[in-house]
């Protein structure tokens, strides 16, 4: 599903993405994010031994949110799942979206840690335009 043209300036934005995974137990697991819009989709760096990364080995569904923060009733949330999780050994996916929103890159991770890419592939999408 394409993402309508009005929210790419939101998704191409420092704003924060809530990221919501599905827990072991069915229970719901969300936390913040930074990722990185590619004009297409919503790509997003994960680390090995996380939670969210463990949750979305098991079940591959996502609901991930990004509020304007200067304008809260401003936001898209796109439902749908991840399918192309791959292993990032040059971590050009995490050092993007780092220079994104820092400007720079620093591996905060102890060295050798693994980080997976990936994006979503978006089945639903609910959204406010603000006023």
């Amino acid at each position: 599903m394409e993402i309508p043209a009005q929210f790419h300036d939101l998704l191409s934005s420092k704003a924060i993405a809530m990221v919501g995974t599905i827990g072991r137990r069915g229970e719901p697991q969300v936390t913040p994010l930074w990722f990185l819009w590619d004009g297409e989709r919503v790509r997003f760096s994960l680390v090995e031994g996380r939670q969210k990364l463990r949750n979305l080995q098991r079940n591959p569904a996502i609901s991930l949110v990004v509020v304007d923060p200067a304008q809260p009733t401003y936001y898209v949330e796109l439902r749908g799942r991840i399918d192309d999780l791959m292993p990032d050994p040059e971590l050009a996916l995490e050092q993007a979206v780092a220079r994104k929103y820092t400007g720079n890159w620093t591996d905060v991770e102890p060295p050798g840690t693994t980080r997976y890419a990936t994006s979503v592939v978006v089945e639903r999408i609910t959204s406010q335009l603000g006023h």
